[in-house]
Protein backbone atom coordinates (compact mmCIF):
# COMPACT_ATOMS: atom_id res chain seq x y z
CA UNK A 1 0.00 0.00 0.00
CA UNK A 2 2.95 2.49 0.79
CA UNK A 3 4.64 1.61 -2.26
CA UNK A 4 1.62 1.80 -4.64
CA UNK A 5 1.24 5.41 -2.91
CA UNK A 6 4.93 6.41 -3.72
CA UNK A 7 4.58 5.89 -7.47
CA UNK A 8 0.47 7.19 -7.70
CA UNK A 9 0.02 9.45 -4.93
CA UNK A 10 -2.47 10.89 -7.64
CA UNK A 11 -5.32 9.51 -5.88
CA UNK A 12 -5.01 11.23 -2.99
CA UNK A 13 -3.53 14.52 -4.78
CA UNK A 14 -4.34 16.49 -6.98
CA UNK A 15 -5.69 19.71 -8.48
CA UNK A 16 -4.56 22.74 -7.10
CA UNK A 17 -3.27 20.92 -4.28
CA UNK A 18 -1.10 19.06 -6.28
CA UNK A 19 0.17 21.98 -8.59
CA UNK A 20 0.96 23.97 -5.43
CA UNK A 21 3.37 21.66 -3.91
CA UNK A 22 4.92 20.65 -7.45
CA UNK A 23 5.92 24.11 -8.47
CA UNK A 24 7.62 24.40 -5.11
CA UNK A 25 9.50 22.18 -6.00
CA UNK A 26 9.91 22.66 -8.99
CA UNK A 27 11.11 26.43 -7.84
CA UNK A 28 13.46 24.99 -4.85
CA UNK A 29 15.31 21.93 -7.65
CA UNK A 30 15.96 25.23 -9.75
CA UNK A 31 17.73 27.10 -7.18
CA UNK A 32 19.13 23.67 -5.80
CA UNK A 33 20.51 22.78 -9.30
CA UNK A 34 21.93 26.63 -9.57
CA UNK A 35 24.16 26.08 -6.76
CA UNK A 36 25.37 22.54 -7.82
CA UNK A 37 25.51 23.77 -11.51
CA UNK A 38 22.94 20.69 -12.76
CA UNK A 39 20.31 21.96 -15.14
CA UNK A 40 17.70 20.68 -16.89
CA UNK A 41 17.32 21.72 -20.60
CA UNK A 42 14.80 19.18 -21.47
CA UNK A 43 11.51 17.70 -20.14
CA UNK A 44 13.64 14.44 -19.49
CA UNK A 45 17.22 16.01 -19.75
CA UNK A 46 19.71 16.86 -17.02
CA UNK A 47 23.42 18.42 -17.99
CA UNK A 48 26.40 18.38 -15.12
CA UNK A 49 28.74 20.98 -14.45
CA UNK A 50 26.48 23.84 -16.47
CA UNK A 51 26.30 27.57 -15.11
CA UNK A 52 22.85 29.37 -15.58
CA UNK A 53 21.84 32.76 -14.47
CA UNK A 54 18.80 32.20 -11.83
CA UNK A 55 16.32 33.45 -14.35
CA UNK A 56 17.47 30.68 -16.98
CA UNK A 57 17.49 27.77 -14.40
CA UNK A 58 13.39 29.07 -13.47
CA UNK A 59 12.57 28.81 -17.37
CA UNK A 60 14.40 25.42 -17.61
CA UNK A 61 11.58 24.69 -15.13
CA UNK A 62 9.24 26.58 -16.65
CA UNK A 63 9.33 25.07 -20.07
CA UNK A 64 9.64 21.90 -19.18
CA UNK A 65 6.62 21.29 -17.11
CA UNK A 66 4.61 23.39 -19.94
CA UNK A 67 5.69 21.13 -22.71
CA UNK A 68 5.23 18.07 -20.86
CA UNK A 69 1.78 19.40 -18.90
CA UNK A 70 0.60 20.30 -22.54
CA UNK A 71 1.77 16.99 -24.18
CA UNK A 72 -0.22 15.35 -21.42
CA UNK A 73 -3.29 16.87 -21.87
CA UNK A 74 -3.49 17.34 -25.72
CA UNK A 75 -3.09 12.94 -25.73
CA UNK A 76 -5.54 13.02 -23.46
CA UNK A 77 -7.96 15.12 -25.12
CA UNK A 78 -7.83 12.92 -28.33
CA UNK A 79 -7.44 9.90 -26.29
CA UNK A 80 -9.90 9.43 -23.12
CA UNK A 81 -13.34 9.64 -23.57
CA UNK A 82 -14.08 10.65 -20.12
CA UNK A 83 -14.15 15.11 -19.38
CA UNK A 84 -10.55 16.10 -18.57
CA UNK A 85 -10.06 18.59 -15.72
CA UNK A 86 -7.22 20.89 -16.91
CA UNK A 87 -6.16 21.91 -13.22
CA UNK A 88 -5.73 17.50 -12.58
CA UNK A 89 -3.08 17.46 -15.51
CA UNK A 90 -0.98 20.14 -14.61
CA UNK A 91 -1.52 19.52 -10.95
CA UNK A 92 -0.47 15.67 -10.93
CA UNK A 93 2.45 16.42 -13.91
CA UNK A 94 4.08 19.31 -11.47
CA UNK A 95 3.93 17.00 -9.04
CA UNK A 96 5.63 14.28 -10.85
CA UNK A 97 8.89 15.71 -11.36
CA UNK A 98 9.36 15.82 -7.71
CA UNK A 99 12.23 13.19 -8.00
CA UNK A 100 14.91 15.76 -9.98
CA UNK A 101 14.79 17.18 -6.04
CA UNK A 102 16.29 14.50 -4.66
CA UNK A 103 18.67 14.05 -7.98
CA UNK A 104 20.00 17.80 -7.41
CA UNK A 105 20.34 16.96 -3.72
CA UNK A 106 22.17 13.84 -3.82
CA UNK A 107 24.63 15.89 -6.28
CA UNK A 108 25.93 17.63 -2.84
CA UNK A 109 27.72 14.26 -2.38
CA UNK A 110 30.81 13.49 -3.73
CA UNK A 111 28.77 11.47 -6.88
CA UNK A 112 29.34 13.73 -9.79
CA UNK A 113 31.99 13.17 -12.30
CA UNK A 114 35.00 15.51 -13.34
CA UNK A 115 33.98 14.60 -16.93
CA UNK A 116 33.38 11.92 -19.24
CA UNK A 117 36.57 10.14 -18.53
CA UNK A 118 36.41 9.57 -14.88
CA UNK A 119 34.62 6.45 -15.06
CA UNK A 120 34.32 5.56 -11.30
CA UNK A 121 31.96 8.21 -10.25
CA UNK A 122 30.30 8.24 -13.76
CA UNK A 123 29.16 4.57 -13.07
CA UNK A 124 28.15 6.02 -9.79
CA UNK A 125 26.67 8.65 -10.63
CA UNK A 126 24.29 6.63 -13.17
CA UNK A 127 23.65 3.78 -10.59
CA UNK A 128 21.93 7.13 -8.79
CA UNK A 129 19.75 8.77 -11.55
CA UNK A 130 18.49 5.56 -13.24
CA UNK A 131 16.08 4.69 -10.05
CA UNK A 132 15.02 8.42 -9.86
CA UNK A 133 14.11 8.61 -13.60
CA UNK A 134 12.47 5.75 -13.31
CA UNK A 135 10.26 6.81 -10.21
CA UNK A 136 9.76 10.18 -12.09
CA UNK A 137 8.29 8.24 -15.54
CA UNK A 138 6.42 5.88 -13.17
CA UNK A 139 4.51 9.07 -11.84
CA UNK A 140 4.42 10.68 -14.65
CA UNK A 141 2.69 7.87 -16.21
CA UNK A 142 0.31 7.88 -12.93
CA UNK A 143 -0.06 11.02 -13.38
CA UNK A 144 -1.55 11.13 -17.08
CA UNK A 145 -3.26 8.14 -16.23
CA UNK A 146 -5.46 9.63 -13.14
CA UNK A 147 -6.00 12.39 -14.25
CA UNK A 148 -6.96 11.60 -17.99
CA UNK A 149 -9.11 8.54 -17.27
CA UNK A 150 -6.97 6.01 -19.50
CA UNK A 151 -5.91 3.06 -18.69
CA UNK A 152 -3.97 -0.58 -20.20
CA UNK A 153 -2.31 -0.16 -24.16
CA UNK A 154 -5.05 3.04 -24.89
CA UNK A 155 -2.90 4.46 -21.94
CA UNK A 156 1.05 3.24 -22.46
CA UNK A 157 0.79 4.30 -26.07
CA UNK A 158 -0.49 7.50 -25.78
CA UNK A 159 1.77 7.96 -22.73
CA UNK A 160 4.91 7.12 -24.39
CA UNK A 161 3.95 9.49 -27.70
CA UNK A 162 2.82 12.51 -25.58
CA UNK A 163 6.70 12.15 -23.27
CA UNK A 164 8.43 12.39 -27.03
CA UNK A 165 6.74 14.76 -27.99
CA UNK A 166 6.87 17.10 -25.08
CA UNK A 167 10.91 16.23 -24.80
CA UNK A 168 11.79 17.31 -28.43
CA UNK A 169 9.35 20.63 -28.14
CA UNK A 170 11.12 21.12 -24.92
CA UNK A 171 14.74 21.00 -26.42
CA UNK A 172 13.50 23.54 -29.62
CA UNK A 173 12.10 25.78 -27.51
CA UNK A 174 14.70 26.04 -24.72
CA UNK A 175 17.57 26.06 -27.62
CA UNK A 176 15.52 29.50 -29.27
CA UNK A 177 15.25 30.64 -25.86
CA UNK A 178 18.91 30.30 -24.63
CA UNK A 179 20.80 30.76 -27.83
CA UNK A 180 18.51 33.80 -28.69
CA UNK A 181 17.54 37.42 -27.57
CA UNK A 182 16.62 35.56 -23.71
CA UNK A 183 20.65 34.85 -23.22
CA UNK A 184 21.34 38.45 -24.05
CA UNK A 185 18.12 39.66 -22.17
CA UNK A 186 19.80 38.01 -18.67
CA UNK A 187 23.44 39.05 -19.13
CA UNK A 188 22.74 42.61 -20.22
CA UNK A 189 22.59 43.45 -16.18
CA UNK A 190 26.31 42.08 -15.63
CA UNK A 191 29.15 44.75 -15.54
CA UNK A 192 32.93 44.69 -15.01
CA UNK A 193 35.76 46.15 -16.58
CA UNK A 194 35.61 43.94 -20.03
CA UNK A 195 31.73 45.11 -20.15
CA UNK A 196 30.18 44.38 -23.18
CA UNK A 197 29.59 47.95 -23.86
CA UNK A 198 32.96 49.06 -22.91
CA UNK A 199 34.26 46.58 -25.92
CA UNK A 200 32.29 47.78 -28.28
CA UNK A 201 33.68 51.02 -28.19
CA UNK A 202 37.41 50.43 -28.56
CA UNK A 203 36.66 47.07 -30.77
CA UNK A 204 38.03 49.13 -34.14
CA UNK A 205 41.30 50.58 -32.33
CA UNK A 206 42.59 47.12 -31.61
CA UNK A 207 45.02 44.87 -33.56
CA UNK A 208 44.20 41.17 -34.16
CA UNK A 209 46.25 40.05 -31.49
CA UNK A 210 44.78 42.69 -28.98
CA UNK A 211 41.32 41.24 -30.16
CA UNK A 212 42.73 37.44 -29.54
CA UNK A 213 44.05 38.62 -25.93
CA UNK A 214 40.37 40.02 -25.17
CA UNK A 215 38.67 36.87 -26.58
CA UNK A 216 40.37 34.35 -24.57
CA UNK A 217 40.59 36.32 -21.30
CA UNK A 218 36.56 36.32 -22.06
CA UNK A 219 37.02 32.25 -22.36
CA UNK A 220 38.48 32.21 -19.33
CA UNK A 221 36.01 34.01 -17.14
CA UNK A 222 32.97 32.11 -19.39
CA UNK A 223 32.26 35.97 -20.26
CA UNK A 224 30.33 34.65 -23.66
CA UNK A 225 28.51 38.14 -24.59
CA UNK A 226 32.48 39.75 -24.46
CA UNK A 227 33.57 36.97 -27.27
CA UNK A 228 30.99 37.48 -29.63
CA UNK A 229 31.53 41.89 -29.39
CA UNK A 230 34.06 40.81 -32.15
CA UNK A 231 32.31 38.62 -34.58
CA UNK A 232 30.49 40.24 -37.38
CA UNK A 233 26.85 40.31 -38.26
CA UNK A 234 26.78 36.19 -39.66
CA UNK A 235 29.18 35.12 -36.91
CA UNK A 236 26.63 37.04 -34.45
CA UNK A 237 23.62 35.18 -35.99
CA UNK A 238 25.21 31.97 -36.68
CA UNK A 239 26.89 31.51 -32.85
CA UNK A 240 25.34 33.91 -30.08
CA UNK A 241 26.42 33.81 -26.77
CA UNK A 242 24.17 31.42 -25.68
CA UNK A 243 25.33 29.22 -28.35
CA UNK A 244 29.33 29.43 -27.61
CA UNK A 245 28.28 28.80 -23.84
CA UNK A 246 27.17 25.44 -25.04
CA UNK A 247 30.04 24.36 -27.21
CA UNK A 248 32.49 25.89 -24.41
CA UNK A 249 30.21 23.30 -21.70
CA UNK A 250 30.37 20.55 -24.44
CA UNK A 251 34.26 20.79 -24.89
CA UNK A 252 34.47 20.95 -20.90
CA UNK A 253 32.71 17.67 -20.90
CA UNK A 254 34.62 15.71 -23.44
CA UNK A 255 37.53 17.06 -23.06
CA UNK A 256 37.74 17.47 -19.24
CA UNK A 257 38.00 21.19 -17.67
CA UNK A 258 39.44 23.56 -19.16
CA UNK A 259 43.28 24.55 -17.35
CA UNK A 260 45.09 27.81 -19.48
CA UNK A 261 45.40 29.32 -22.61
CA UNK A 262 49.14 29.74 -23.78
CA UNK A 263 48.82 33.45 -25.27
CA UNK A 264 53.04 33.56 -25.72
CA UNK A 265 52.38 30.62 -28.17
CA UNK A 266 49.84 31.90 -30.40
CA UNK A 267 50.75 31.12 -34.54
CA UNK A 268 49.31 33.57 -36.91
CA UNK A 269 49.09 33.10 -40.71
CA UNK A 270 47.02 33.90 -43.56
CA UNK A 271 44.60 32.55 -46.22
CA UNK A 272 43.87 34.94 -48.82
CA UNK A 273 42.66 38.32 -47.04
CA UNK A 274 41.88 36.44 -44.01
CA UNK A 275 44.06 36.23 -40.85
CA UNK A 276 44.24 33.13 -38.95
CA UNK A 277 45.22 33.06 -35.16
CA UNK A 278 45.37 29.70 -33.24
CA UNK A 279 45.60 29.83 -29.49
CA UNK A 280 46.63 26.62 -27.12
CA UNK A 281 44.30 25.83 -25.07
CA UNK A 282 44.69 23.04 -22.27
CA UNK A 283 42.07 21.03 -20.94
CA UNK A 284 42.08 17.86 -18.17
CA UNK A 285 42.58 15.24 -21.19
CA UNK A 286 43.63 16.73 -24.42
CA UNK A 287 45.64 19.40 -26.00
CA UNK A 288 42.99 21.89 -28.22
CA UNK A 289 43.61 25.35 -30.30
CA UNK A 290 41.34 28.08 -30.32
CA UNK A 291 41.37 29.23 -33.94
CA UNK A 292 40.25 32.60 -34.85
CA UNK A 293 39.57 33.51 -38.62
CA UNK A 294 39.91 37.17 -38.75
CA UNK A 295 38.05 39.11 -41.66
CA UNK A 296 40.09 42.27 -43.48
CA UNK A 297 37.83 44.68 -41.35
CA UNK A 298 39.13 43.21 -38.17
CA UNK A 299 36.29 41.16 -37.31
CA UNK A 300 36.18 37.76 -36.71
CA UNK A 301 34.31 35.49 -39.04
CA UNK A 302 35.06 32.35 -38.07
CA UNK A 303 35.83 30.65 -34.29
CA UNK A 304 36.81 26.93 -33.88
CA UNK A 305 38.09 24.43 -31.15
CA UNK A 306 40.07 22.07 -32.25
CA UNK A 307 42.62 19.31 -31.94
CA UNK A 308 45.92 20.85 -31.53
CA UNK A 309 48.18 19.40 -34.89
Amino acid sequence: MKIKWVINPFERIAGWQALIIGATVMAITAVVGKINHISFDGALDVHLGVTYSFLEVFVMQAVDFLTLFSGMWLAGVIFSRSRIRIIDVAGTVSLARAPMLLLVMICFLPVIPDSMFDIPHLIIFILVTIPLYIWMIALMYHAYSVSCHLKSGRAVISFIGALLVAEVASKVILYLLLTGSFTNLSASGTSGTDSTENAVVVTDSLTIRQKTGKVVHAFERGDFDAVTVYFDAAMKKALPPGGLKMAWLQANLLYGKFEKADLAGLKESSIGKHEIIEVPFTFQKAELNLRLVFNEDGSIGGLFIKPAE
